[in-house]
């Protein structure tokens, strides 16, 4: 091979020329300068009319389809992936993530992921075991009243409703042994243990009749024990008030109990001691003229009651209250002169009514006959348009009717001759075509006096009736018969 820069020859396959340190091309022999193996000659006219343009034009439409088939199918995987992800994928994952929580004892962060999956694979299933469970750690724990509520919440899941009731029970054994009993009987009695709820109640009201306090062992007895158990407890403690000279409290509480052991005897020997001291210390009074009243028989109470009717009358009529004072009078009887002062009462209780209620005052002297003036003064009061259309009278109880005007007005007494407690009167106006019209007379006590006024412009004309009767028990104590004019 020869150096093509200095002419001489060198090996074939040397890199430079050994003579002139000249660079030597692999290709120097192979190719001449003009023709480069990269020089790309430009066609002619001729030969480019001779190329078929029809294929090019065929494979554009085949691509596009493709693509846009490839797309379509590109978009469909996507949106199908989209839609799996939360509605399956997502929800599998974390229901295997919730059974692993339930598996490992962590119920409360299983709970709330499967409460979150609403009905995926039957979710709700394990939300109701979480909560059982979760329950269950309460109890162990000895969390009652929290477990208690977890299990009652249920729904008899089960055995809830029977490990609620053991959650109960422990609660109210708690209570019982921190002294609260009346808690301690209460959740008992929830839990439908009668028997516990009586054996607590007879250890508190032990407790407190050790103390002496009888009657809140009492009343802590009659929420569950028997009824022969709170008997004793209110023996003993009106025995103990009997003792300490609490006579009312001992009587009323005695009474209470009835034929209870010799209650009723206690009874009236109570009420007997209370009155007599109530009368030594303050005299006379209308409590204790009811009081020995009612003792009947029982000692020297009916002279009692006789001797404080004629003082609490006295006291009356010092008093101006002359209607009382001439029933106390009538109770004493033929006790000194206490007839002659029935009279007196009556008569300064009508002077009393002339002439704020003349009609009252007016029946009040009828009932006197001729006492003092008491004719003149019913003249003077029928004289000022008041008069009388009749009267009835039956064991010296008076019934009246006036008339004034268009008004028909009835005047009646009480009509009993002991102390009594207040009832309620009713006086029926009926007319001749069988219409009526009643009037209430309330707080009405023995030999007090009382009225009712009925207009006669609507009534029918002919015979009437009125009557008097007791608005408790209906009973009627007087009817007596009156005409309307036309």
């Amino acid at each position: 091979m020869v150096c093509r820069k200095c002419g001489k020859k060198i090996r074939d396959k040397a890199r430079y020329c050994p003579y002139c340190r000249a660079e030597i091309s692999e290709f120097a022999e192979k190719f001449n300068e003009t023709e480069d193996l990269f020089v790309v000659k430009e066609p002619t006219m001729k030969e480019i009319t001779h190329i078929n343009l029809k294929p090019l034009r065929r494979e554009i439409p085949v691509v596009s389809i493709i693509s846009l088939i490839i797309t379509i199918l590109i978009i469909a995987v996507l949106v199908i992936i989209a839609y799996c992800i939360p509605n399956y994928i997502v929800p599998a994952i974390r229901y295997k993530n919730a059974e692993t929580l339930y598996s490992n004892g962590d119920y409360n962060s299983a709970e709330d992921i499967f409460s979150q999956l609403g009905d995926y694979s039957r979710s709700e299933n394990y939300v109701i075991r979480c909560r059982y469970k979760t329950a269950i750690e309460m109890m162990d724990k000895e969390l009652y009243p929290e477990a208690a509520d977890a299990f009652t919440s249920l729904d008899g899941y089960a055995d809830s409703d029977d490990l609620a009731r053991e959650c109960m029970l422990r609660i109210a054994e708690s209570y019982a042994d921190d002294g609260s009993f009346d808690a301690a009987m209460s959740v008992y009695a929830a839990a439908g243990r009668s028997e516990l709820a009586e054996k607590t109640a007879l250890r508190k009201a032990e407790a407190l009749a050790e103390e002496g306090n009888y009657f809140a062992a009492a009343r802590t007895a009659e929420k569950f024990c028997s009824k022969k158990t709170v008997s004793e407890y209110i023996y003993l403690g009106a025995s103990k008030a009997m003792s300490e000279g609490s006579y009312k409290v001992a009587a009323d509480n005695f009474y209470r109990l009835g034929n209870y052991k010799d209650s009723a005897q206690l009874a009236d020997s109570c009420t007997y001691d209370f009155y007599s001291s109530e009368y030594k210390n303050n005299g006379a009074s209308e409590e204790t003229v009811r009081g020995f009243y009612f003792l009947g028989d029982f000692n020297d109470a009916k002279d009692l009651f006789i001797q404080n009717s004629y003082k609490y009358g006295e006291k009356c009529f010092e008093n101006g209250d002359f209607a009382s004072a001439a029933a106390m009078f009538r109770n004493s009887g033929s006790y000194k002169d206490s007839a002659a002062k029935v009279y007196s009462s009556r008569y300064e209780l009508g002077r009393s009514l002339e002439e704020t209620d003349p009609a009252s005052a007016r029946s009040v002297f009828a009932m006197l006959g001729n006492y003092s003036d008491s004719i003149k003064r019913k003249e003077n009061i029928s004289g000022s348009s008041w008069y009388a259309d009749g009267s009835v009278a039956s064991k010296n109880y008076y019934t009246t009717v006036f008339r004034k005007n268009d008004t028909l007005i009835l005047y009646c007494t009480a009509g009993t001759d002991s102390p009594s407690p207040a009832v309620t009167m009713v006086i029926t106006f009926t007319d001749s075509s069988g219409a009526s019209v009643s009037a209430d007379c309330e707080n009405i006590r023995n030999s007090s006096s009382f009225s009712g006024s009925f207009p006669l412009a609507g009534a029918s004309a002919g015979k009437a009736s009125l009557t008097v009767s007791l608005k408790e028990s209906g009973e009627v104590l007087r009817t007596f018969e009156v005409t309307i004019a036309e």
